[in-house]
């Protein structure tokens, strides 16, 4: 990269090491969640043996009924979806201001057509076609985690330009979402995926999709509350970030009580438990960051987010293929291979890539 375009980048927009720091954290975790699942077993010893930490898998892998569990993991998605919102408001609003709206749409079409390419090959060509003979066009469309994440990043530049200046106000339209997302679900009149067309199945409903959309826009505001201060961002995390953060996690804990938390339909309690997270996570990584605490190798990871999350699929499959009673003999030698090495070797890129100064983007 030239001294030239290096330039030009810094002017565009500035980089943060703290928001780099936080997306590394959730690209290891998406890691994690990549390599448990295949290895997920029955809990009750009736049938293949668990392998691997319980608190780092999906709680439906446990029990998938009603109310389902709910770990950490469940909201890894919905906070890389919070990530990619937060940097979408930062993007559409550098480019509009320096280059112009048309530029600013064309960024962002492109990268909403990127992740919607990745989806088709994903899980339409790879995991549709190859492995199990159709397309499974719910998953490409709607209700695959790609297309989640295209529709979501959709929904944060649409809002950024129909409401750039007032964050305060921008943050009804994710809660009005959420609240639309609550009674459509309690109806239990829909149904979240399914292939078109439908003539005689079930009424379809894009509930992960719709909330994740809420998640993007709410994340958003989180961005634009950063600089309510340009010069002291201390400011914003006091004013707005921690006190909407406290209170999404209050109507979380209110919410689930009537609503639980479901990973499939990301369901409202779940999105507000994502936001918040989401938020507190901001504040931890920032305050490291003003006390001068880094953690190794997350930024490098946190600047090629995106690639590092796209290869992680490869574990899933890898993963997949290695026969489970050698895995089960040494848990020591498991932990190694398949809990370390995914995420050493995806770190690994991580620091080549920053070496060389390399960042791909869509």
């Amino acid at each position: 990269m030239t001294e030239e375009n290096v330039e030009r980048k810094e002017k565009l927009h500035k980089r943060y090491e703290w928001l780099d720091q936080f997306r590394g954290l959730i690209i290891i975790f998406l890691i994690i969640s990549v390599i448990t699942w295949p290895l997920s077993g029955d809990p009750t010893g009736m049938g293949d043996v668990w392998i691997g930490p319980p608190l780092l898998n999906h709680g439906f892998k446990y029990l998938n009924g009603w109310p389902p569990l709910i770990t950490i993991i469940d909201i890894g998605q919905q906070i890389f979806m919070f990530v990619m919102g937060y940097v979408a408001y930062i993007a559409f609003k550098s480019r509009r201001e320096k280059k112009g709206v048309a530029a600013a749409w064309k960024h962002g079409l492109i990268r909403v057509a990127g992740l919607y390419i990745l989806a088709f090959l994903d899980d339409g060509l790879i995991g549709g076609l190859i492995l199990n003979g159709s397309i499974p066009w719910d998953q490409v469309l709607w209700y695959g985690t790609l297309a989640n994440l295209a529709i979501g990043t959709f929904a944060a530049y649409l809002f950024t330009y129909l409401m750039p200046r007032n964050a305060d106000k921008r943050i009804l339209i994710p809660v009005g979402i959420m609240i639309i997302h609550a009674i459509l679900y309690a109806t239990g009149l829909f149904e979240y995926k399914g292939n078109p067309p439908f003539p005689d199945g079930p009424l379809i409903f894009p509930f992960n999709a719709f909330n994740h959309a809420a998640i993007a826009v709410a994340a958003t505001c989180f961005s634009q509350w950063f600089k309510i201060d340009p010069e002291n961002p201390d400011i914003g995390f006091k004013k707005r970030i921690l006190p909407v953060a406290t209170i999404m996690i209050i109507a979380f804990y209110c919410f689930d009580w009537i609503q639980p938390a479901e990973h499939h339909d990301a369901t409202t309690s779940l999105a507000l438990f994502a936001i918040a997270a989401s938020g507190f996570l901001m504040a931890v990584f920032y305050g490291f960051e003003k006390l001068k605490f880094k953690v190794p190798v997350l930024s490098e990871m946190g600047r090629n987010m995106l690639l590092l999350f796209i290869l992680s699929f490869l574990w899933d499959l890898i993963i997949g293929l290695l026969d489970r009673d050698l895995l089960t003999i040494s848990p020591v030698l498991t932990m190694l291979l398949v809990g370390v090495l995914p995420i050493v070797v995806e770190a690994g890129i991580a620091m080549l890539l920053a070496k060389k100064d390399i960042i791909i983007k869509l």
